[in-house]
């Protein structure tokens, strides 16, 4: 970004009115980038214009969105109303589920962590080798033992690796993390898998939490039947908000739980309400635009959101393979791993590349013509 003059940027002593000059040409540039975004695991396909003003007012949901504070700028009710959503599509009662909207992945799953690690204080953390890249830096957040457990050929979670981690700490209690839909290929770990292995290992207290910020949508409407929520034997799951929903900053949702979210609440600390998040004071707007965007869409459109990754993906699959690329595709999944092109089309496109592989990410915004113009490219080079 040249054009981003830092001398032409910098803030000085004095105020003087902002060059919107700057920010003109870097959103003209930020919306014609969108138009090739094909790696990345978020959907672009949103307007939240309409909910303008409230950039214009300090909102602050401050604690427990289920409680009130002396501070009443807030849209609580909402943020409740998106949480029984997807309690709802997690298949938990919101009667027994805590929970409330993050700024993402990495919060909801340290809160997740947090809340077990509070009611089984020696737990050791379990987690794949292709867990998301907060599990480690949570674990050395709450100074837990952190065992990373391999990967199968398809990259989800080998149980039976899970198995011999877990007979190694006995009589030590578990908290393993399933990852629905790893960021590397989209694999889904086996939840009941890891069920059968934390009984065979005598595990007698646990918690699995499962990291579904990226796959748990997917799974859950999807053509096949895939376990991955509170219904098929999660304690605690993360959903992401900016992914297959899109919102123009990451958020997401935690939902833990209550008895054990309990045991973390601090009585009227947060001006007046409860406390039993990680960050206490809490945006207030990422509530609003799921709310907006969900309430548009309903459980239907949701559905009709992920069924269209899934069409888009199977095209991506057919025509990749047309041109000799050798497409693949995890079970669920909407990541498209195919050859590796050169780096100038991965960067163009905003692929992730390594030596063998580029990753081509389906969600709401990518079209059957974006993976048609990409295989065009793609043919031309070669």
């Amino acid at each position: 970004m040249g054009f981003l003059d830092p001398e032409r940027l910098r803030i000085g002593e004095h105020g003087t009115p902002p060059d919107l000059a700057p920010l003109r040409e870097l959103a003209r540039r930020m919306r014609e980038e969108r138009d090739r975004m094909l790696g990345f695991p978020f959907n672009l396909d949103f307007d939240y214009r309409p909910l303008a003003e409230f950039l214009a007012v300090h909102g602050n949901n401050v604690g427990s969105p289920r409680t009130d504070s002396h501070y009443r700028i807030d849209t609580r009710p909402f943020e409740v109303a998106v949480l029984d959503f997807f309690t709802g599509v997690a298949g938990g009662d919101p009667a027994h589920v805590s929970g409330y909207v993050t700024t993402g992945g990495t919060e909801s799953n340290l809160f997740a962590v947090w809340v077990a690690r509070e009611r089984h204080p020696d737990a050791v953390l379990y987690a794949s080798a292709e867990a998301h890249y907060s599990l480690p830096k949570i674990g050395g957040l709450l100074r837990m033992p952190y065992v990373e457990v391999a990967t199968a050929d398809d990259g989800t979670m080998d149980t039976t690796a899970l198995l011999r981690e877990l007979v190694r700490h006995p009589g030590r209690a578990a908290v393993v993390t399933a990852t629905i839909g790893t960021t590397g290929r989209g694999a889904v770990d086996d939840l009941p898998g890891i069920r059968r292995a934390l009984a065979a290992a005598g595990v007698e207290r646990s918690r699995v939490h499962c990291d579904a910020a990226f796959g748990g949508l997917l799974a859950e409407f999807g053509d096949e039947a895939i376990p991955w929520n509170l219904a098929s034997g999660a304690d605690s799951v993360a959903l992401s908000g900016h992914k297959v929903i899109g919102a123009p900053m990451p958020c997401g949702v935690v939902l833990a739980p209550e008895a054990d979210v309990a045991g973390i609440r601090s009585a009227g600390v947060a001006v007046g309400a409860d406390d039993d998040t990680v960050t206490g004071s809490r945006d207030a707007v990422s509530p609003l635009l799921l709310w907006h965007r969900l309430h548009g869409l309903g459980r239907e459109g949701v559905a009709e959101l992920v069924r269209r990754c899934h069409r888009t993906a199977a095209h991506a699959q057919r025509e990749l393979a047309s041109i000799g690329r050798n497409p693949s595709r995890a079970r669920g999944g909407t990541i498209v791993l195919f050859d590796a092109p050169a780096e100038e089309v991965c960067r163009r496109w905003h692929l992730a590349c390594n030596e063998r592989h580029a990753a081509l990410v389906v969600m709401p915004h990518v079209t059957e013509q974006h993976v048609d113009r990409l295989c065009d490219e793609l043919r031309k080079a070669g």
